[in-house]
């Protein structure tokens, strides 16, 4: 027969707060089941079960009031007294206060009376001074040394065209200076530039070959990085490209690079003649 949960508890002899600790629930809570105030959560039976080792159906879904206690009922709570309030001042009105050094009363203004909008005038612009640039540091210094040594510049004849030594320029001129030097030792290296020949025996070796092959319109075979095959007389050639004429008369210029061998063809047999075996 299923009992009250607060007779299972006091079986148990376990207290309210020991029941809510192995149940997991509000204390609170466990109260409220106990008083009859509400029915046990479904959630919350098997809990209860469990922390009184007892089955669910052991329990009483709604447990009814101890003799003698009734339901508890839970007593509204006292409003709280209202905040005491001063005097309400009538609008516009001012209140007076003592000035010790005078020795009679000031108006002052109430407080939800309007304060007059205080004028401001126009703030005077700031003035920033500028900053002097930065004097050049020491290693700019040495690097225009450098670059005008190696561009076969005088130094004194650079400080001439600025008014004044190298050492008393600021950094934003040095910095400048450095990439105006630098840019003409670019360019100038630029201009010197060449083909990078092959050994000279090698160059004249091959000039000779082709000139002469050239000259006696014998035809060569090419064979290229690409497995393509190419055959024809050479009319011209330069460091870099040998043009050919095909025996279609169509004229074909390759690049060296892009040769890997070219060899003499053997010549065509006269008309009636087998060719040798």
């Amino acid at each position: 027969m299923a009992e009250n949960l607060w007779a299972l508890r006091e079986q148990k002899k376990l207290s309210v707060a020991t029941l809510a600790s192995r149940a997991g629930l509000p204390i609170g809570l466990i109260m409220e089941y106990e008083a009859g105030q509400r029915s046990i959560d479904a959630r919350h039976l098997t809990r209860l079960a469990r922390a009184l080792y007892v089955e669910e159906a052991d329990l009483r879904l709604r447990s009814d009031p101890r003799p003698g206690t009734g339901q508890l009922e839970r007593q509204p709570r006292p409003a709280a007294a209202p905040a005491a309030a001063g005097p309400v001042q009538p609008a516009g009105q001012t209140n007076h206060r003592s000035d010790p050094a005078a020795g009679s009363p000031q108006p002052t203004p109430a407080s939800g009376a309007a304060r007059p909008p205080r004028e401001r005038g126009p703030r005077p612009p700031r003035v920033q001074t500028p900053r002097p640039p930065a004097p050049a540091r020491p290693s700019q210094i040495t690097h225009l040394q450098e670059v005008l040594a190696r561009l076969g510049r005088a130094q004194a004849q650079v400080e001439a065209e600025l008014g004044k030594p190298l050492a008393e320029i600021d950094r934003p001129t040095a910095s400048k200076l450095l990439t105006q030097f630098q840019t003409e030792l670019r360019e100038g290296r630029s201009a010197e530039r060449h083909r990078a020949y092959l050994p000279e025996a090698v160059d004249q070796y091959e000039m000779r070959y082709l000139t002469e092959v050239q000259e006696a319109g014998t035809p060569l075979h090419f064979t290229l990085f690409d497995n393509t095959t190419l055959a024809g007389a050479v009319v011209g050639f330069g460091p870099y490209n040998i043009t050919v004429r095909e025996a279609d008369g169509r004229e074909v210029t390759v690049n060296k690079l892009a040769v890997v061998s070219y060899v003499k063809m053997p010549a065509a047999p006269p008309a009636g003649q087998e060719p040798a075996a």
